[in-house]
């Protein structure tokens, strides 16, 4: 006999945090350490935020301390699945972030903004 299947279980956002802007854009904002340690947690964190469906996304690096390729790979991914289902997506970096980017070749896929409005900006169609 089959029974009802009760509310999703979420995994939590752990250290990171959740925003979202009055388009319904989601904005994760990552905290700490994103390396191989970490990039399953976050995995299973953005699978989350992909089932929302929202309008774009937006991951904003600058809290985070360090970003090793096994996190660049998670944050790849998201931006490969949200943007498979047509939602737009951006990503926000310092400085020291985008060297990283230009030196591992993702800074003209991830097409990085350096403040979190530019990237919500550049989510919207034009008009």
């Amino acid at each position: 006999m089959l029974k009802p299947v009760g509310a999703a279980s979420w995994p939590p956002a752990g250290e990171h945090a959740l925003l979202c802007t009055e388009t319904g854009a989601l904005v994760a904002e990552l905290h700490g350490d994103i390396d191989l340690a970490t990039a399953a947690h976050l995995s299973l964190w953005f699978d989350s935020l992909a089932a929302v469906a929202a309008p774009g996304y937006v991951v904003d690096l600058r809290p985070a301390s360090f970003i090793d390729s096994a996190g660049l790979n998670v944050v790849l991914r998201l931006r490969r699945r949200v943007t498979g289902t047509g939602s737009g997506f951006a990503l926000v970096c310092d400085t020291a972030q985008l060297r990283l980017l230009r030196a591992n070749g993702t800074a003209d896929v991830l097409n990085p903004s350096a403040t979190l409005a530019e990237a919500v900006a550049g989510l919207l169609p034009p008009p």
